[in-house]
């Protein structure tokens, strides 16, 4: 039986990248797919045109923009608080119109990511029982960024990978396999290296090889997970909800690690249930956008800092449920209880607020699958 997969990109351009896709999916015979963008305050009017060029090339394709929008939250009025304008959260409307529609495997792009290979194909693990080689680190985080390889020949670390647990990592692929349900694919890319500002600023790098084509993480090991080339099973949407960022923390803009901390908690979370996580192929032609990157670099401050901390934290939490949807609540629970003996107040106020949005989320996932 076929995968059905569902694109899901938020944008502020014009997502012409899509229409590599659809020919993708096309030139290797895959019908069960559908493109969902989803638009913010700042993204083009002629994108209701992209809808029908994707359409035409044989495949369902829906552009939501504000007003569309309104219609979904309405329906959901706790959707309105916790999923801010302006933002890559928005792709969480997206993900929830899949579900209502119906799909296997939701897969979350960035309009900057092109397709290399069989895409679609090789994000076609999602839902199934496989065995991969396993992936390991004896400080318990593995960086995909150790399966590259990169130009100039040096060692560098995926955006989110906690500083705490650099230069001192153990990451390595053993000879043995790991075997289980993947739910979630991280897949990784050629050219740009999704990297944090620090390194790109230090010594810009290039990716032209992958070492391994896929392997499985290992049982209770992280990896920083981000949504730029990434399948998930639809069952694990209720733990996938994209953090909003946003917040002001002693005056300075907390952004940038949304997807890393979405990441960090499904990652909790699929290591409880004992389902798998794999990286690797799917690769994509990552053509960044222009980027300033010093602002990028104070964006992510704040990020890099609470990383440090929360990952401990998260580690640490106690998970009790055997689904994704109550496992997710006690970790929101267990997020606002340890978070809020921080003696930063903005950062007490953040997570406070931000344990609360997991509880609509959740709520709003249970009503729709």
């Amino acid at each position: 039986m076929a995968t059905h997969f569902t694109m899901v990109l938020t944008t502020i351009r014009y997502p012409a990248v899509l229409l590599d896709y659809a020919k993708n999916a096309a030139r290797f015979n895959h019908e069960d797919v559908r493109f969902i963008v989803i638009g913010d305050r700042q993204t083009p009017a002629e994108l209701y045109k992209l809808s029908a060029q994707l359409e035409d090339l044989g495949y369902e394709a829906s552009y939501y923009g504000i007003q569309e929008q309104k219609g979904i939250i309405n329906r959901f009025p706790s959707l309105d608080g916790i999923i801010p304008y302006d933002s890559d959260c928005r792709r969480n409307l997206g993900y929830l119109i899949a579900a209502e529609k119906g799909t296997d495997v939701i897969i979350s792009i960035d309009d900057d990511n092109f397709p290399v290979d069989d895409y679609f194909k090789l994000h076609e693990i999602v839902t199934y029982n496989h065995t991969f080689p396993a992936a390991v680190s004896e400080n318990g985080w593995f960086n995909p960024c150790s399966l590259l390889q990169v130009e100039p020949s040096w060692r560098i670390y995926s955006r989110g990978f906690p500083y705490s647990k650099r230069w001192t990592d153990c990451s390595k692929v053993e000879d043995r396999t790991e075997e289980g349900r993947v739910v979630l694919n991280l897949g990784l890319w050629l050219g740009s290296p999704d990297v944090d500002a620090i390194t790109n600023l230090a010594r810009p790098t290039k990716v032209v090889g992958i070492k391994h084509n896929r392997v499985m993480l290992a049982r209770n090991t992280f990896t920083p997970i981000n949504t730029q080339n990434t399948a998930l099973a639809l069952d694990l949407l209720p733990c996938f909800y994209y953090v909003p960022m946003g917040a002001m923390i002693n005056g300075v803009t907390l952004d940038r690690y949304g997807d890393i901390w979405t990441g960090i908690f499904a990652n909790k979370i699929i290591n409880h249930i004992r389902d798998r996580i794999c990286i690797g192929r799917p690769l994509t032609d990552h053509r960044r956008n222009v980027h300033n990157l010093f602002k990028d670099l104070m964006c992510e401050i704040w990020g890099m800092i609470l990383t440090n901390y929360l990952v401990n934290l998260i580690i640490d939490c106690e998970i009790y449920s055997k689904n994704y949807a109550d496992a997710y609540l006690e970790l929101a629970d267990e997020l606002a209880k340890r978070t809020s003996t921080h003696e930063n107040a903005d950062v007490k106020k953040y997570f406070r607020k931000l344990s609360k949005a997991m509880y609509s989320w959740v709520n709003v996932c249970q009503a729709i699958l």
